[in-house]
């Protein structure tokens, strides 16, 4: 490695992978590996450029609610994808699969980190998320290889390809550079996610023939619906400003609009062109459920 590497490498170390949630450490020697488990946030988050402190009282807690709420699902996120890897193996998913899902859930850690601290820029206070247990459709009848179908559509096909949709939206309307920064960094995670489960689901329709096929079209208005029911949840209470929206937060009308064009151009189109017959998808999540909110 050259001395311009070598130095290169230093500084990312010192400016990339100093812990974002010290309080949500163990405090015991896990805590270096921990951190070489975190290197693959490659950019610095810009903490002390965001923008949080010329929001008033009531748009902090709005994002800071919000954050929460995001940090619980991130945390969450990481026994999905033990849930799902347990799938995989069950169905002797090839090596690449299950290296790439099992990263996954040290990817949703280094989120609810990010999302942590966010909580605490904008509340002005320190949480750890709520412990809890992610919870997959288990059907013990059906094949093992269509149960990994099925939780790998719901887990990665639809809920993290729309999480780069969504991302890629809220990305365009914040202005605030922290906001900005995590936002970029976990999409850039999530895009990864996505590709997993497309690329499983190619390999388990190839091995699997009209049977994988069948599995996966019975299970493409459950997934979209697992999704939809998220955004049609009650959001915290508070006026979405324009400053607000600034820091990275659209309102459930347009998050609304963004789910139905998901459904029509990416994830419809994605299945049929592997042959997955979708049904009425399109128009039940088209314009009169996008209006609705």
């Amino acid at each position: 490695m050259s001395i311009e590497a070598t130095s290169a490498a230093a500084e990312i170390s010192d400016d990339v992978l100093a812990p974002v949630s010290e309080w949500w450490l163990s405090g015991t020697p896990l805590e270096a590996e921990h951190q070489r488990l975190m290197r693959r946030r490659s950019v610095p988050i810009p903490w002390e450029a965001s923008t949080a402190s010329q929001l008033t009282a009531d748009e902090r807690r709005r994002l800071a609610e919000t954050w929460t709420r995001r940090a619980s699902a991130e945390y969450l996120a990481v026994s999905t994808f033990s849930v799902l890897a347990i799938d995989l193996v069950s169905a002797a998913a090839p090596a690449d699969v299950l290296s790439l899902c099992l990263r996954a859930g040290i990817d949703e850690v280094r989120h609810a980190e990010l999302c942590l601290r966010m909580v605490e820029i904008y509340g002005e206070r320190r949480i750890a998320p709520p412990p809890g247990m992610s919870s997959l459709p288990d059907d013990k009848t059906r094949p093992r290889l269509h149960q990994a179908i099925a939780n790998t559509m719901l887990v990665s096909c639809v809920a993290e390809t729309y999480a780069t949709t969504v991302l890629t939206a809220t990305r365009d309307i914040t202005i605030d550079p922290a906001a900005h920064a995590v936002l970029t960094s976990i999409y850039s995670d999530e895009v990864m996610h996505a590709r997993l489960g497309w690329s499983y689901l190619r390999y388990a329709i190839e091995l699997g023939g009209q049977g994988a096929i069948d599995a996966a079209a019975a299970m493409v208005p459950v997934a979209l619906r697992g999704v939809a029911n998220v955004i049609e949840r009650e959001r915290p209470i508070g006026e979405i400003t324009q400053r607000v929206r600034d820091h990275g937060l659209m309102t459930a009308a347009e998050e609304r609009v963004v789910f139905s064009e998901f459904v029509r151009e990416v994830a419809v189109p994605g299945f049929e062109a592997l042959g997955i017959p979708c049904g009425s998808a399109v128009e039940d999540y088209g314009p009169a459920w996008a209006e609705a909110a």
